[in-house]
Parts: C-alpha cells; sequence; structure tokens
C-alpha cells in the first residue's frame, strides 16, 4: 500500500494526529474526523476570541476604577482650612461673576460658602471638586461640578446636606422653609436662554418666590417658587451647617452624588415631554 502523505494524515495538526492511534483503530472515516476537528478548531478560535474579548472588557473596567479611585483620592485629600461654617451670617449671598463656561457650581458653592462666614479660597473649592478635570477623559468638554464631587465637599466642610426631587410633592414649601430658616441651598437648573445645565443658589423666599443668586447674573432675581420648580429646576441641594463632631461619611456622600446624577437624567427626560 502506499504511503499516506502527511497533510492527509493530519500530522500537520496535533488534533487531528492524537486520533491516529485511536479512532483511525475504530475504523472512523477520516472526512468525518476532518469535519470535526475543522469544527472545533473553529469553535475554539472564537471562544479565545470571546476571551479576549472579555479580557480587554474587563482592563477597561480597571483602568476606569483606577481613574476615578485616582480622581477621587486626589481631591478628596487635598489641602483645606479646618474652618466650619457658622450658623448663618448677616450678608445674603451675593453673584460672582462667571467668566469661564464650567464654574457655576464653583461660584455658586463659593457664593454659599461666602454666606457662611468660610474662604471659598482657603477652602481650596476649584480643587477639590475638580471643576477643571474632564469626567471623560476623553471628552475636554466634560468639566464643571458634578454631584458626587460636591457633596463629598460639602460634608468635608462641616455641612449636612438634604437632596429634593423638584416634582415631588410640597418641595417647593421645603424649599422655601429651608431658606427662611437662614439657610442656603442649590439648584441644578436647565436655563431657559440656551437649554444648559447651571448651577445657581438660593438663600431667601417671600410671597411665594424664591430668591436666586446666578453667576450669570449681575444681581440676584427672584423667580416664583412652584413655576421655577416645575420648568427649570432638576436637582436641590440643601445646606445646613452639621451639629455634633461626628466624623462625615464622605463614601456615602459620594454614592448619594452618583446617584441623583442618574436622577437627574431621567428629570431631564420629564422636562422634554
Amino acid at each position: 500500500m502506499p504511503a499516506v502523505p502527511s497533510a492527509a494524515r493530519g500530522d500537520g495538526d496535533p488534533h487531528l494526529a492524537g486520533l491516529q492511534a485511536s479512532d483511525l483503530a475504530k475504523g472512523t472515516p477520516f472526512w468525518i474526523r476532518a469535519l470535526w476537528f475543522s469544527f472545533m478548531k473553529r469553535w475554539r478560535l472564537i471562544l479565545l476570541l470571546a476571551g479576549g474579548g472579555l479580557g480587554l472588557l474587563l482592563l477597561v473596567v480597571l483602568a476606569g476604577a483606577l481613574f476615578i479611585a485616582g480622581r477621587i483620592s486626589g481631591k478628596s485629600d487635598a489641602w483645606r482650612s479646618p474652618d466650619v461654617p457658622e450658623s448663618r451670617t448677616i450678608a445674603p449671598a451675593e453673584p460672582l461673576e462667571q467668566t469661564e463656561s464650567h464654574t457655576c457650581g464653583l461660584l455658586s458653592l463659593s457664593s454659599a460658602y461666602a454666606a457662611y462666614g468660610l474662604s471659598p479660597g482657603n477652602k481650596n473649592l476649584r480643587f477639590r471638586l475638580g471643576v477643571d478635570r474632564a469626567a471623560i477623559p476623553v471628552d475636554s468638554t466634560s468639566t464643571g461640578t458634578l454631584h458626587p464631587d460636591l457633596l463629598r465637599v460639602i460634608v468635608q466642610d462641616g455641612f449636612d446636606y438634604g437632596l429634593v426631587d423638584p416634582a415631588a410633592a410640597g418641595a417647593a414649601d421645603r424649599l422655601r422653609d429651608h431658606v427662611n430658616g437662614r439657610q442656603a441651598a442649590l439648584l441644578l437648573i436647565r436655563r431657559a436662554e440656551t437649554g444648559g445645565l447651571h448651577w445657581v443658589v438660593t438663600d431667601d423666599a417671600a410671597d411665594g418666590d424664591v430668591r436666586i443668586v446666578d453667576s450669570l447674573k449681575p444681581e440676584p432675581v427672584r423667580e416664583p417658587a412652584g413655576v421655577f420648580l416645575r420648568e427649570a429646576v432638576l436637582s436641590i441641594v440643601l445646606l445646613r451647617p452639621r451639629e455634633g463632631e461626628a466624623m462625615p461619611d464622605v463614601s456615602a456622600a459620594h454614592r448619594a452624588g452618583v446617584a441623583e446624577m442618574a436622577l437627574v437624567r431621567e428629570r431631564l427626560k420629564r422636562l422634554d415631554q
């Protein structure tokens, strides 16, 4: 009998070669074995590719987690003065002129801090809020003040916070009662002029209106609380000096901020309806 060529025997494939002494001895036709192992090789390639894709996904997730951890730890541990907020100073909050597109949150919180007797500069707010660092590394426009950073900073600086859904029953009354108790609140709004998101601060209410301190306007304005909350406000962050000596739960504040960001997205959809 003439010798079977190596390519026909499958000596070049260790899987086919491994069956030469087993299935061949059982009389299995070669073409069946060839089809079977061709099928298995394709599935092996698919599994290898899938495994590679999963590995890439895990690397992306790990890199993202390390990036976020670096952002949080760097800003969270940054220097700040040990000053704590006063119950409330006599002077009302005043607008600070905004000359950069992404600093409305920084300026609104700075106005509120000044009303509580704190120096925004001594609190190193700009760096600690991370307004100049992109939230999405590949998108240079994703700067500004995000809820997780905002809540982390205010609890570190001696405040407690409350989050209120602007569309909830009694939200306008709760906001008015809060500011009439000589406290301030930050509001994330959608600007009627541009549709863009924008932080403002409020610290007073009268005759159903709330006083709005806006870094894009030279003087405070008054807005009807109910209508303003219903048509423009996406998030309400109530500020109040913390009582007692309890250590702030920075991680809980950060998680609450992440959750509030998700709710803001849902409220945006509601405003568009």
